[in-house]
């Protein structure tokens, strides 16, 4: 009997020992993931940033063509949006 009970107790402890190694693991790889997700959104925050510059750039270079491009854009979006409601 008091083999089956010692038999049981160290299955527990193995049991707990496995389940505690496979919840560092999973925290382990969250801490990764979270860190790839920072790094990539910061590397997205720094192309948004030079993206809008260029364009501001842009528009103080040429103000017509960026005017002419703005209206085009708006006339094309209303024909699209237009067609939607028929």
């Amino acid at each position: 009997m008091d083999n089956n009970i010692t038999h049981n107790e160290n299955a527990i402890k193995d049991l707990r020992a496995g389940a505690h190694s496979t919840i560092d693991k999973v925290a382990d790889n969250i801490s990764n993931i979270t860190g790839q997700v920072g790094a990539r959104g910061e590397q997205l925050n720094a192309a948004y940033k030079r993206f809008a510059e260029n364009g501001r750039n842009y528009i103080r270079e040429s103000p017509g063509k960026s005017l002419l491009v703005a209206v085009a854009a708006g006339y094309v979006v209303s024909k699209l949006l237009g067609m939607r409601k028929h």
